[in-house]
């Protein structure tokens, strides 16, 4: 079992060089901390996608190995989705309007 941080954020591209630097607001839009387990598990968090001329990321922080789905309604398991790894935190980008997260411990 492992505690699971899952943030949905805007990301905007600013520089001072004029050069796109992917930086997330930071206030989220939306947070939730679970834990993992056996059973693959879905976060309340729902993705209302892309907002208009800002890219939405979901941020995945976890302190033990998960396997990690993503979709409309998404099953979390070894053969599918991303592994991430314990504290080494991942961003994916927000593909799809009413897009989840579910997760899973990688064992």
């Amino acid at each position: 079992m492992a505690l699971v941080h899952i943030t949905l954020c805007n990301v905007q591209a600013r520089a001072d060089t004029g050069v796109t630097m992917p930086i997330p607001d930071s206030v989220e839009g939306a947070a939730d901390t679970i834990t993992s387990s056996g059973t693959s598990a879905q976060s309340s968090i729902v993705a209302d996608g892309p907002v208009l001329l800002k890219a939405r990321f979901w941020t995945i922080a976890s302190k033990g190995d998960v396997w990690v789905k993503f979709g409309t309604d998404p099953t979390a398991a070894s053969d599918t989705g991303h592994l991430v790894l314990a504290n080494q935190p991942r961003s994916f980008a927000v593909t799809a309007v009413g897009e989840k997260v579910a997760i899973k411990d990688a064992v």
